[in-house]
């Protein structure tokens, strides 16, 4: 064991001006570390931040939260909407929601997936994970039975409907729309599954998927945490209490630490073991397992709190602690944790003459989740900046501005797949952990990374190429979706994700809300329009002044901050609006921006918009209302009082994807919209624009048709509508009087 001491007290684990400047929106859109000069520095006024100083940051940072909103401009959020489970998907080519690939794209995004739909969607994606899970007797699709609470890798549920209509799977297809297979919208199951080992694994020496399992916990006690619905959180607490334990059940009693076998890491199949005679494989401290579960213990325990589960809230902590307290054993002496620890030695210890690669995972995630404190995190940050390098292409961790899961090529792989060194997961950028080393980022002060990163994402954005760059160590988007019209998916929300938590950090309690503010010095003032959420309560945030955070200001009275910068915010989650702006210095206050922009909702007659087709594109088919039953539904809606439920907010997307669809097409008119030429520098094919109008136009209709499917009592989850709700439907056109 590293003798490393450790500070009980504050249950962390203590080893123990900054450069901000961001691309120029022209170029290669990679950001370069250089501080801002005079002709950067200025007031900013964007969609969603307002601020002076570093007007490249503040752009960057405005870009990152247009990403989660309707775009005319690049890939988002709401394009990410399945209608079979009316909730995220992959992507509408990955037609599943996994556990592995959108962890920290989700985990970044929580705090700004409050409203409607949003919080919906996610809650339905997850949902999946619980449907299918383990209990001992559920075989998967390959035939495996799990143990009781081991999730999975990916989870889907089809229903009939068929692909014009957004049902089923895309895969093989080329435009949906092209592909008419009407069937009856009945909300009847034609195929579901699971795979409760790494699907690109081989099943029979792989392990049931721990890593995954972790992952899933963690994230969805944070949105149960987020949105603070004490009815909802009580419903999953005994599903996320199974799933405890069966991550316990790999707990050594003597190290307090967690055994994973073969390929039972997060990242795809990687993770070997040690191999034993007989050809099966060892069970080793692979370290990404206890670090994530001590994070889903800690959280754990916030839900039990909500639920009013004290001795169970105690329990999870109890154990959580003793997580922590062997998680020395898994560490360097230069403060950095290794792989895995197995019977054949110690796997990542960088520079070592067997397997002497560096490990990202469980260092990055460890920093963002606060597994380290903040003189531990900085130590691992710099770390990975500047010193895992060396001579083996491509001589670094950040080759392309993304994180890479390892540094040099593993030595030490499990060989199944294509183990290329900078290929899928050895090597290749996973951007959805980007998520994760933003906010470990942040928090060490070190911003110049999360925005070259958010850089060089965002061109893909632009571009509507933006599938996960797997392949040459990040610099090319996974082989087969290139030759689709545009790709995309959900893991490339990371980089994004990673900077807009990385700003404040939320972490989410049961009792209210804990912000660490991360503003770049080159960056004097910032208010930020897109509230937060905690539960129905919404949070406009704002920062005045240059250096360290003295004090605070909540609903415009004076509050302190903790010694560490940070604000904690006693909620309950209410129907509330809550200001919040911290001050650095001796700067005075200047307020929180809280204005809000209403929806503006076109008339029926005004069909060029609400058709949102062109004259050479086919008719829609299928079973669905005119798009402009979306906009009479939702003003009927407000007029009601209704606008933050979950049937304004699906037609408030229905509505923002056409308003994004129009400016999109008024500003290619006007030579105004930016997409990146990425052939020469990237060998990636232009995406088609004809097609990208119409994912936009296709995805409006499949929203607006799960809305329906809702009212009507047939979507999957089948939950109630409210009396009123289904007769402004029927009124506004969206429900026959009959139904």
């Amino acid at each position: 064991m590293i003798p490393i001491p450790f500070r009980f007290r504050a249950w962390r684990l203590p080893l123990s001006g900054l450069l901000a400047a961001m691309f120029a929106h022209f170029g290669s859109g990679a950001a370069t570390a250089a501080s801002p000069d005079a002709a950067t520095v200025g007031h900013y006024s964007g969609a969603f931040v307002e601020g002076r100083g570093d007007v490249r940051t503040l752009e960057a940072i405005d870009a990152a939260f247009e990403a989660t909103r309707p775009s005319p401009r690049m890939v988002c959020l709401p394009l990410f909407y399945k209608r079979d489970w009316n909730g995220f998907v992959e992507a509408p080519y990955w037609p599943c929601w996994w556990t592995q690939n959108p962890f920290g794209a989700t985990y970044g995004l929580m705090p700004f997936l409050g409203e409607e739909p949003y919080a919906s969607w996610i809650a339905n994606a997850q949902d999946m994970w619980f449907r299918k899970m383990g209990d001992g007797k559920r075989a998967d699709s390959s035939g495996d039975v799990a143990p009781d609470g081991c999730l999975m890798d990916a989870a889907y549920f089809h229903l009939s409907g068929g692909n014009s209509n957004g049902f089923g799977d895309f895969r093989g297809l080329g435009p949906p729309r092209a592909h008419a297979q009407i069937a009856p919208i009945n909300g009847e199951v034609v195929d579901s599954g699971c795979w409760f080992k790494q699907g690109d694994a081989n099943r029979v020496v792989t392990d049931w998927y721990f890593g995954g399992t972790a992952a899933g916990l963690i994230v969805e006690a944070d949105r149960l945490l987020a949105r603070h619905d004490v009815a909802a959180a009580r419903a999953r607490l005994p599903e996320l209490k199974r799933v405890a334990a069966f991550i316990d059940s790999r707990r050594d009693p003597e190290t307090n630490l967690i055994k994973g076998g073969h390929n039972s890491n997060l990242l795809a199949p990687s993770f070997r073991g040690a191999r034993k005679a007989d050809g099966t494989y060892e069970l080793g401290y692979l370290t990404e397992l206890s670090v994530n579960y001590v994070v889903g213990l800690e959280r754990l325990a916030e839900v039990c709190l909500l639920c009013g589960e004290a001795e169970a809230a105690g329990h999870y902590r109890m154990t959580a602690s003793k997580v922590r307290h062997g998680l020395p054993r898994l560490m360097t002496p230069e403060g950095y944790f290794i792989k895995s620890l197995e019977s054949d030695g110690r796997h990542g210890v960088f520079g070592a003459p067997q397997h002497g690669y560096f490990e990202a995972h469980p260092n990055h995630d460890a920093g963002a989740f606060r597994v380290t404190d903040d003189a531990a995190n900085k130590r691992i940050v710099d770390f990975m900046l500047r010193k895992v390098r060396g001579a083996e292409a491509p001589g670094n961790l950040f080759p392309r501005h993304f994180v890479l899961p390892n540094y040099p090529g593993y030595d030490d792989h499990s060989g199944e797949g294509d183990m290329t060194y900078g290929t899928w997961c050895n090597g290749g950028v996973w951007p959805a952990h980007e998520g994760m080393m933003g906010i470990a980022c942040f928090r060490a002060g070190e911003y110049a990374h999360p925005l070259d990163a958010w850089g060089a994402m965002r061109l893909l954005f632009e571009a509507f190429r933006a599938d996960a760059p797997l392949a040459n160590w990040g610099a090319t988007p996974w082989g087969g979706p290139l030759s689709r019209p545009w790709c995309f998916c959900f893991d490339n929300l990371g980089p994004a994700a990673g900077l807009l938590r990385g700003l404040f950090e939320y972490e989410y309690t049961a009792r209210g809300l804990r912000l660490w503010p991360h503003i770049p010095e080159t960056v004097g003032r910032y208010a930020q329009k897109l509230p937060a959420s905690f539960g129905q309560t919404r949070i406009y945030l704002a920062v005045t002044g240059t250096g360290p955070i003295t004090r605070a200001r909540v609903n415009g009275k004076a509050k302190p901050v903790g010694s560490d910068g940070s604000l904690f915010l006693p909620l309950d989650g209410s129907p509330v609006t809550a200001t919040v702006e911290f001050l650095r210095g001796g700067a005075k206050p200047e307020g929180v921006l809280t204005r809000q922009i209403a929806a503006t909702i076109p008339a029926a007659s005004q069909v060029a918009f609400w058709t949102a087709q062109p004259a050479s594109a086919t008719a829609p088919t299928g079973q669905l209302a005119d798009l402009s039953a979306a906009g009479a539904f939702l003003q009927l809606m407000q007029k009601a009082g209704l606008k933050d439920s979950f049937e304004a907010g699906q037609a408030r997307t229905v509505v923002g994807l056409l308003a994004a669809l129009q400016e999109r097409r008024a500003l290619a008119a006007a030579g105004k919209l930016r997409v990146p030429d990425l052939k020469a520098s990237h060998n990636i094919p232009p995406a088609d624009p004809l097609e990208v109008d119409e994912l936009y136009r296709d995805t409006a209709r499949w929203i607006l048709g799960g809305l329906q499917d809702h009212l009507r009592g047939v979507s999957l989850q089948k939950y109630p509508v409210r009396p009123d709700v289904l007769r402004i439907a029927k009124a506004a056109g969206l429900l026959e009087a009959g139904n």
